[in-house]
């Protein structure tokens, strides 16, 4: 499961290189929330590696800033930029050969799976859902 918090720039972790097939492609993120369905695609930077071997694991950076404006490309300067929900999510990863496409249909194949949680900023996204017995409404999703 991948972590990332609200407000600020995220390193997420993910083992993309060891399944792929192409020389040296871009990796596409697919993430959908399991609660809306809303999803979101984008190429986060991944930061090269500075070994003479194959790492087992891939290092991208994700911002989530809702004062900023979203962007869905990132690269050494400028991390991609998301205004992503609190919840989980599902997350797919593909391997193409475009820098720049952010359509999963045009992309190679599939390289990782797997969820994420964001988690929010603010007390109300961390509190505990309590049933007192008092009362019959219940708090499915407080977002």
């Amino acid at each position: 499961m991948i972590i990332l918090n609200q407000s600020q720039t995220n390193t997420a972790t993910a083992t993309c290189s060891l399944n792929k097939v192409l020389s040296n492609p871009t990796y596409l993120w697919s993430m959908r929330h399991k609660l809306t369905n809303q999803s979101w695609k984008f190429l986060p930077y991944r930061t090269p590696d500075n070994v003479d071997y194959e790492p087992s694991w891939d290092l991208f950076t994700i911002k989530i800033d809702n004062n900023q404006v979203e962007s869905f490309t990132g690269d050494s300067i400028n991390a991609v930029n998301l205004h992503l929900l609190p919840g989980d999510y599902f997350v797919k990863v593909y391997e193409q050969a475009s820098p720049t496409n952010l359509n999963p249909n045009y992309s190679y194949d599939v390289v990782y799976e797997t969820t994420a949680r964001v988690i929010g900023t603010g007390n109300t996204q961390n509190e505990l859902i309590s049933y007192t017995a008092n009362t019959d409404v219940f708090t499915i999703y407080r977002g």
